[in-house]
């Protein structure tokens, strides 16, 4: 029998129906800071509702959400017209690929605070409240992110990614050298940001986030992390993150030469070891000690990816 504070169980719950609130879902409460939540999709009818249910359930009463279907034809449409009434826009006919529809929503977004998820992810209940009462306190942050869990296609938690605090200039120095990254899935970040760094890329297909946080990093951008789990990440034979285990499909040689970002040097490994030492630092600061042990072993330094 699983435990009740079993987070698998706890996602299950949370996703199977709709326990939101219609008032609260349609209400513009500015009172809290507006966020624009994109989810592009492709074929995922078998996820897209649970991932629907985990944004509309947070009930937070300020939301805006976008759906953009490149043209699915798996029920994709059917499931999503259930939820119409919620969503500030949703279309559903080919479009330019995950980037393109990405782009297309944050074109569209009127939210202070941006975020995409995926059609085959779910966030944690009261995630939304969280970050809106973070990126309210805090004004001067620019990015929030968080951890994240790992799920099987049955939605089972499988494994856990936790992160660190880190400030500006070592998270600028660990996106230009290797060493450190954000989870996409798992982070927040504010609109003026986002038009301040330039859009998405759209002409990418497979590391439009890495190319996004490249850029808030080398602009500067304050970081905030929030050291609780935020997203269930859904790992899968159709999901993008399967194709990259084939690493020829990896943009990110084209994007250490776009940014002139150094990994190979002597320079680079010296300056990945000391953000590495630091965020072991962090980690043993945070209680994570036996996090940091199963992560370390016996892979070594490879549980920074």
């Amino acid at each position: 029998m699983r435990k009740a504070h079993d987070p698998t169980e706890q996602l299950a719950r949370f996703t199977q129906e709709p326990r939101f609130d219609p008032e609260t879902v349609l209400a513009r409460d500015d009172a809290w800071p507006r966020i624009t939540i994109v989810t592009p999709t492709l074929n995922q009818g078998q996820y897209i509702e649970r991932t629907i249910l985990s944004v509309l359930n947070q009930n937070y009463p300020n939301l805006e959400y976008i759906i953009l279907d490149g043209g699915s034809r798996d029920g994709t449409a059917e499931i999503v017209s259930k939820y119409t009434r919620y969503l500030s826009h949703w279309r559903s006919q080919r479009d330019g690929g995950q980037a393109a529809a990405l782009r297309e929503g944050f074109e569209r977004a009127s939210g202070d605070i941006l975020a995409w998820i995926n059609s085959d992810d779910v966030y944690l209940p009261g995630v939304l409240s969280q970050i809106g009462t973070i990126m309210k306190e805090h004004p001067a942050t620019d990015v929030c992110y968080g951890n994240m869990y790992l799920l099987d296609p049955r939605g089972q938690v499988i494994a856990e990614r936790r992160l660190t605090g880190c400030s500006p200039r070592l998270l600028s120095l660990g996106m230009r050298h290797g060493g450190f990254g954000v989870y996409q899935p798992a982070a927040f970040w504010r609109r003026i940001l986002y038009e301040r760094v330039g859009e998405i890329d759209s002409s990418l297909h497979f590391d439009m986030d890495n190319d996004l946080f490249i850029r808030f990093a080398l602009h500067r951008a304050r970081f905030r992390f929030h050291p609780v789990p935020i997203v269930g990440f859904r790992i899968h034979e159709a999901s993008k993150t399967f194709a990259l285990q084939d690493r020829s499909k990896s943009e990110i040689p084209m994007l250490i030469t776009r940014y002139g970002l150094d990994h190979a040097s002597i320079k680079a490994g010296c300056m990945r070891a000391f953000v590495r030492s630091y965020r072991i630092w962090k980690y043993l600061l945070q209680g994570d000690a036996p996090y940091l042990a199963r992560r370390l072993w016996p892979n070594r330094w490879n549980w920074v990816s």
